[in-house]
């Protein structure tokens, strides 16, 4: 184990004396966070044991018992699934694929999803569901020009019988909710043509369809949006500080979303050196989909055809004070915020695994406390042998499922997490998020500027990142740039209050 995971050990030892907390709850980006709710209990699959006890079987506006979890890579399940039991009660998700199931008209195969509800249950993860369509005979084109990975994945096209998709989603949804799926998401980052080959108007359709036929077949059931992928926001960001005259603002935010893009994809996204290059990266093709798709993920919120809004994230955590301004700013109001895909992008990076594990407490703080109520880190563990050996998405887990700094702090972070409120910690030149149950209190906090000192009463214990234990308060202690724990017997308003 390496040096930081010590830093963990030290916060479960103060967890199990009762300080655990958890999934936010509340309202507002830049303040208490939004209420906190999640998909209902993970239960048996078809011919399987029965369903864990103490499921989270809370409506969609409900309280999530868990806020963080991963997306897992099922094959390698028995490598992760003992970190998964230390994430026990959170959620994860799997991509199911109708011409996966249906290859032949007429002939299905449930086995390898039935599998995957089984191996949920093992570790007590509650399971959502993305149902995507695919390309085969059901689908108006069946010769897909993007396939990827070794599971040959592709693009979706619109069905050629839009009854016999409902017929599809009605079977899905019956089949898993009868065994605790309760949460469905329709497509999959569809401002990608990797993902989706129809147009917009065909999309709003499917959505429309699916989305009727969830509710039909699961009165209990709330449906995502598609998810539109972590680089359309950037875009978007620019695009609203445009529409209100801040030019100088938005070449900021541009530059700083895509801090760790730029070079990586060709001429899509360049940095920009003032607002004439920002309106030419703006009308780039891509840059165009992507706000035409964003555009409409946030109609069909706005007009309930979706109970969620799914976000997926995987920027430099610098980035993330404008991601959660801009969710705040669009978002209808009531409508739950979830991360279905939260990771670290950072092509041929040279960070040490204790500075990511730094970097990941920032982005996850700053997301919970601006009001995302679900997070789940992607990818979970790296896979040497997938088309992404080189690692741009930075795992918690080592290939043979050791924890790494990263997976040891995002461990701490999910105990820390469950079943609390979570409040946005901005100003005197400290940013973090507080943690509270019962009214105590974790915050992970840092310093945005130079070292800041805080008061601190007798009893509550500050914690550096990789010390081997936390140190008592003697009145004050010292923060800086590097994220500490502070645990508290006060509220969250209190002990921010006094920071």
């Amino acid at each position: 184990m390496r040096t930081s995971k010590a830093w963990v050990l030290a916060v479960a030892a103060v967890l199990v004396a009762g300080l655990v907390l958890g999934a936010c709850d509340g309202t507002g980006t830049g303040g208490t966070a939004r209420t906190s709710g999640g998909s209902a209990s993970q239960g048996s699959s078809p011919g399987s044991t029965p369903a864990p006890t103490g499921p989270d079987s809370t409506p969609a506006s409900g309280p999530l018992s868990a806020p963080l979890g991963a997306k897992y890579d099922w094959s390698r399940f028995d490598v992760v699934s003992p970190y998964l039991k230390t994430l026990s009660g959170s959620s994860t998700f799997y991509e199911l694929v109708w011409c996966d199931i249906e290859p032949t008209d007429g002939q299905q195969d449930w086995k390898t999803m039935d599998a995957v509800v089984r191996k949920a249950q093992t570790v007590d993860a509650r399971l959502m569901i993305k149902i995507r369509v695919g390309s085969c005979w059901a689908t108006t084109q069946s010769n897909p020009q993007h396939v990827r990975g070794t599971k040959n994945k592709t693009e979706s096209f619109m069905p050629k019988d839009l009854d016999r998709y409902r017929a599809f989603v009605t079977s899905v949804v019956k089949r898993y909710s009868a065994v605790g799926v309760h949460t469905y998401a329709v497509e999959n980052e569809v401002n990608s043509e990797s993902f989706w080959g129809g147009s917009t108007s065909d999309l709003e359709t499917l959505v429309r369809a699916a989305a009727d036929s969830i509710r039909a077949a699961d009165p209990s059931a709330a449906v995502a949006d598609p998810g539109i992928s972590s680089t359309a926001y950037g875009a978007a960001i620019a695009t609203r500080l445009l529409d209100q005259g801040k030019e100088a603002e938005a070449v900021k935010a541009w530059n700083t979303y895509y801090s760790r893009r730029i070079g990586t994809r060709g001429d899509q996204l360049p940095a920009v050196n003032d607002v004439a290059g920002l309106r030419a990266a703006l009308a780039s093709p891509q840059s165009t989909r992507n706000l035409q798709y964003l555009a409409l993920a946030e109609k069909l919120q706005k007009e309930k055809v979706v109970d969620i809004r799914q976000v997926h994230f995987y920027e430099s955590w610098e980035a993330a004070p404008l991601f959660v301004g801009y969710l705040s700013a669009t978002t209808p109001a009531g409508m739950p915020v979830e991360a279905w895909e939260v990771g670290q992008f950072l092509k041929d990076g040279n960070l040490t695994d204790e500075k990511r594990a730094e970097e990941l407490v920032k982005t996850v703080s700053i997301l919970l406390g601006g009001g995302i109520r679900r997070v789940l880190w992607l990818p979970l563990v790296m896979n040497p042998a997938g088309r992404n050996s080189a690692e741009p998405r930075y795992g918690l887990l080592d290939p043979d499922g050791s924890t790494r700094s990263t997976g040891a702090a995002f461990e701490a972070m999910a105990q820390a997490s469950a079943g609390a409120k979570a409040t946005a910690i901005a100003g005197k030149g400290l940013t973090g998020v507080a943690l509270e149950k019962n009214g105590k209190t974790v915050a992970y906090v840092w310093s945005t500027g130079g070292d800041v000192k805080v008061s601190l009463r007798p009893g509550e214990t500050v914690k550096q990142m990789g010390a081997p234990s936390p140190s008592a308060a003697t009145g004050s202690a010292v923060i800086g740039s590097t994220p500490v724990q502070v645990v508290s017997d006060r509220t969250a308003a209190e002990l921010v209050g006094a920071l």
